[in-house]
């Protein structure tokens, strides 16, 4: 029985497919494609191009209403928890960042039955940001200082700004990153 060959193939180097600054000697195991070790995707039946290997992105779906409801509920309850617990504790400030990121990120993804997406992307966002504001009125008022002096930037408060100034917006930053990255 004589092998035929299914592919016509030149011998020696081509430029891979995907990346033609690329010299290789590969080729896909299904289509015949030349791929380099970049492109190349391992299957059991040998080394595929991400064409014929069914590469995807992980998927991301639209969330219903009711859903985007109840998600936001029970972000909205973590961070208001968090938000007055940071206000009370500002000692704790990178622990208390990553339970609000954390807290209102797996919140939201446990409502939702672990979905993706912008809406909950957004929707976690939002929530961190009321939960840093929440935990700044309560600070602001634990401290006696009052609105006023808080829009006028008076002197004790610009004082206190400047104290706390490079750790808060470390910690702001990071439930920020948390609640990004775990729904993008």
């Amino acid at each position: 029985m004589a092998v035929i060959d299914e592919f016509p193939t030149t011998r020696g180097q081509v430029p891979c497919s995907y990346h033609p600054a690329v010299m290789t000697g590969l080729r896909c195991s299904r289509c015949g494609k030349p791929i380099c070790p970049k492109c190349g995707v391992r299957t059991p039946v040998g080394l595929r191009c991400p064409d014929c290997a069914g590469v995807r992105g992980l998927p991301t779906y639209r969330t219903g209403s009711t859903t985007l409801a109840k998600a936001g509920g029970v972000g909205l309850a973590i961070a208001l928890v968090v938000g007055v617990l940071w206000g009370i504790a500002p000692g704790w400030g990178f622990y208390l960042a990553l339970a609000l990121g954390f807290g209102v990120a797996e919140g939201i993804a446990w409502a939702s039955n672990a979905k993706r997406g912008p809406d909950l992307q957004l929707l976690a966002l939002a929530l961190v940001a009321l939960g840093l504001v929440v935990s700044r009125v309560v600070l602001a008022q634990r401290l006696g200082i009052p609105w006023s002096a808080i829009n006028q930037l008076s002197e004790p408060v610009v004082f206190y700004m400047r104290l706390r100034l490079i750790p808060d917006v470390l910690y702001a930053l990071l439930p920020f990153l948390i609640a990004w990255v775990r729904f993008r």
